[in-house]
């Protein structure tokens, strides 16, 4: 301890906590930026990374939601379904005044956005003068129904074999192809991330903190609490419509199937900011990345034996494939990070280089010190 506390004045000293988290930050990007052009790194590598942005979108974006606003949602994989479908169903069929061919698809893309954003303006209209309870209930069964209609409506959406979406990149060599998705998916995190952290940090963030807090104090002091609870959930909404229509129209094999759209999908983006932290967009980003990395790496466990070791097959590894027990493991670190870490496993990573924590002492220091002051202040006039 007195170790790491002569690490922490030294810093705090020098470079300081909040240009080391950048530094770090710029590090971690560098690293992003390098990956797709190591040639030591396969095809399936790659598109594990993209799944990672993917989720990681989708997570910071719930956190935004329900982390910041308070507003707890199971829409998440509606509305990216939403996006994904409006995307190929235009692209195919076209609209009332619009043929297929002259719609691009970056055309069936901001179409599919927009949807995605006017449903959830219709769903918040509809359930956000309620409190979140209803809200909650609500998107669970919209979810659900929405998967089923997708899964029965076979002559519109393909029902179980998936609705193709047209390809957003025309490139023949699949090196390249995955390349440029890599930093399509990458560059799209970026800017999600940046719109977020714009709103959180704005005056309409502090109206959500407001709101989640305490609705009724908000609402005394004026603040419109149903118009910026429909704004986050539109915002949030469009963010989900617009990466999912972009992941499914070339990096999820351009097809978008109803198995995605599954409730245990929705859970598992829930966990990936609960462990990452709730109430930071950076974290819940990370944490999704991480734990979608993790998954895919525990898909099978291979344990050399040390000093040349063998079993009597002649094996000189440990192979085990958990499948379905990795969710379990995954699903007990969840419960540990609820009960030990509620502000996610994360959390105090975030708060050492933001020097958050520096700032929270000092003001527990300054209300004892006040609260002595005040005492004894009322013993001398006693």
């Amino acid at each position: 301890m007195a170790l790491f506390q002569r690490f922490e004045a030294a810093i705090d000293a020098g470079i300081g906590r909040r240009r080391l988290g950048y530094a770090l930050l710029a590090l971690i990007i560098v690293y992003l930026l390098w990956f797709p052009n190591d040639t030591s790194q396969s095809n399936y590598a790659k598109t594990v990374f993209i799944s990672g942005f993917f989720y990681a979108i989708m997570a910071s974006s719930w956190a935004l939601l329900a982390g910041i606003a308070g507003q707890f949602s199971f829409g998440h994989m509606a509305f990216m379904g939403i996006g994904a479908y409006v995307a190929g169903l235009v692209a195919r069929d076209g609209l009332a005044f619009l043929t297929a061919e002259s719609i691009s698809s970056v055309g069936a893309i901001v179409i599919g956005t927009v949807v995605a954003g006017l449903v959830g303006l219709v769903i918040g209209m509809l359930l956000l003068r309620l409190r979140a309870a209803y809200l909650a209930l609500f998107t669970i069964a919209f979810s659900e129904l929405f998967r089923i209609v997708m899964l029965t409506e076979y002559d519109y959406t393909g029902g179980s074999n998936g609705l193709s979406l047209r390809p957003l990149l025309q490139i023949a060599d699949v090196e390249t192809a995955r390349q440029v998705e890599y930093y399509l998916m990458f560059a799209l995190l970026i800017v999600c991330l940046l719109a977020m952290y714009w709103v959180a940090n704005s005056q309409v963030g502090l109206f959500l903190r407001a709101m989640r807090e305490d609705e009724d104090a908000a609402s005394a002091l004026g603040v419109n609490v149903v118009r910026y609870k429909i704004l986050v959930f539109v915002f949030t909404s469009m963010i989900v419509g617009l990466a999912g229509a972009i992941f499914y129209s070339d990096i999820g094999s351009e097809r978008i199937i109803p198995e995605q759209l599954e409730v245990l999908q929705m859970s598992l983006i829930i966990a990936y900011a609960v462990i990452g932290g709730m109430e930071s967009l950076i974290g819940a980003a990370a944490g999704a990345f991480i734990s979608r990395y993790l998954l895919e790496a525990t898909r099978e466990v291979v344990i050399t034996y040390p000093f040349g070791l063998t079993t009597a097959d002649g094996s000189n590894a440990f192979v085990w494939e958990p499948g379905a027990w990795r969710y379990a493991l995954f699903g007990f670190v969840m419960v540990l990070t609820l009960r030990f870490m509620r502000n996610g496993l994360l959390y105090p990573f975030i708060t050492w280089f933001s020097g958050r924590d520096l700032v929270m002492k000092e003001t527990v220091a300054k209300r004892e010190s006040d609260e002595d002051h005040a005492a004894r202040q009322g013993a001398d006039d006693e």
